[in-house]
């Protein structure tokens, strides 16, 4: 059964902020591309209408990753969190279809509660965001608005992405009452991982020649929105095992107990620790297309026989680039703060014996923040490094070494590090709560 208390402990607390976090800026950004979709382009000679059409498209697509991504983390928070309730229950001799039912309805009914709540955020948050100027003048609030149906449609794929990450959580623990209480989890190498990297580079490979070799536009932009979903996927499935490589080369190196108990978590679930810095290296690879295109629109000089829609190109692009980095970055924020929490929950047993037997809660806090924090900067450079690859045939190397696409990529990478941090701070509360409780069972 479940129950208020759970849902609206701290955790669920933070688990329906983050599914309305989530809910609002997806709608938000989902509201600008039906705005950008229905701009009259009957008058436009030039294209350049319909080329913020396209850009809009991709900067949505590219967001939908990190989206997901936060979706994931709130419903592994919810799933993680209510463990011990699932393993006294298991140990009475509850079914396994009553445990996969009780652990996927906190998540469902935290999901429901905070997109509600999110669409509501979304109708304030358009307000400031209608008001940008694009093509000399705001979106307009009206025009954002989308229709009632697609709305309830996004907020349904959300709630089925939280359902479907709590049954992934649960199916990693051995479902049986032992198992349960111990967390027994399936280790295996990831084979199949470095097979599927290796065909999914193959064909990045065939996409590029494809976006290379385009005779139409819409072949062009079809090729390269497909390359750069592909090249997301390469990202996810490479960055867990250069995780897992990391934090095997920082447990050789470890030289004292905190950087050891790190590295060890690390290496014990890479994939989980993954998870966390995914949105990072995610959005150093957006940074890298970002930056190289408006490299190259500052690149052509203006002319006063520029049609008008032309002539604003440059400074939207600017304005098109901040605005999809930045939300990018505070999804990567509020992920990496969940992903956190839900590992604290997950490893309280430990975090409470590392206490009892002398480890302060600032060295216990300390010692998560390194785990998360210690993959961040390669992962962040794999990511940049294949968006560089990818981008230099189709920009040409001026381009792609030009100072204000490393500037954009740069700029991206420190700020979504600092911004990581500063959210891994919201899971000193549940580290405080997992080790008292050690005291208070004394």
């Amino acid at each position: 059964m479940l129950r208020t208390k759970t849902l609206f402990s701290a955790q669920g607390l933070l688990m329906i902020a983050a599914f309305a976090a989530c809910s609002m800026l997806f709608l938000t950004v989902a509201g600008g591309l039906w705005a950008f979709m229905y701009w009259d382009t009957a008058a436009d000679e030039s294209g350049v209408l319909g080329f913020y059409k396209i850009l809009a498209g991709i900067a949505t697509a590219l967001l939908l990753v990190p989206a997901v991504t936060l979706g994931q983390a709130t419903a592994n928070l919810a799933a993680r969190s209510d463990t011990e309730r699932l393993s006294s229950l298991s140990l009475l001799g509850a079914s396994q279809s009553t445990i996969t039912v009780l652990a996927v309805a906190q998540p469902i009914v935290g999901a429901l509660i905070g997109t509600a709540l999110g669409v509501i955020g979304h109708f304030l948050l358009l307000f400031p965001v209608s008001a940008i100027p694009f093509q000399g003048s705001g979106l307009g609030y009206a025009e954002m608005v989308m229709p009632w149906w697609l709305i309830a449609l996004a907020c349904l794929g959300l709630v089925l992405v939280s359902a479907a990450s709590a049954l992934m959580g649960l199916r990693k623990l051995v479902i049986s009452p032992l198992g349960v209480r111990t967390r027994a989890l399936e280790r295996k190498f990831p084979w199949a991982r470095i097979i599927v990297g290796a065909a999914a580079l193959l064909v990045v490979g065939v996409l590029l020649s494809l976006t290379k070799g385009g005779q139409t536009m819409a072949m062009i932009v079809v090729s390269l929105l497909a390359m750069l979903i592909m090249g997301l996927l390469v990202i996810d499935i490479l960055g867990v095992l250069l995780v897992r490589l990391i934090a095997h080369i920082g447990a050789q190196r470890a030289k004292t107990p905190d950087r050891l108990i790190a590295a060890r978590s690390v290496q014990d679930d890479p994939k989980q620790y993954w998870r966390r810095v995914s949105g990072l290296a995610m959005t150093a690879f957006i940074a890298v297309f970002a930056g190289t295109g408006v490299a190259i629109v500052n690149a052509v000089p203006d002319d006063a026989h520029m049609p008008a829609e032309q002539l604003y190109l440059s400074g939207d692009m600017r304005t098109g680039v901040l605005l999809t980095l930045g939300i990018a970055i505070l999804f990567v924020a509020v992920s990496a703060a969940l992903n956190q929490t839900a590992d604290v929950y997950d490893r309280s047993s430990t975090f409470r014996e590392l206490h009892a037997a002398g480890m302060e809660e600032r060295t216990v806090a300390a010692m998560t923040v390194r785990a998360t924090m210690m993959p961040v900067i390669w992962v962040s450079l794999l990511a940049a490094g294949l968006g560089l690859v990818l981008v230099l045939p189709l920009a040409g190397m001026a381009m792609v070494m030009s100072p204000l696409t490393f500037l954009t990529l740069l700029a991206s990478v420190a700020v979504g590090i600092l911004v990581v941090r500063a959210g891994l701070q919201l899971s000193r509360p549940a580290i405080r709560r997992v080790t008292l409780a050690e005291v208070a069972s004394v």
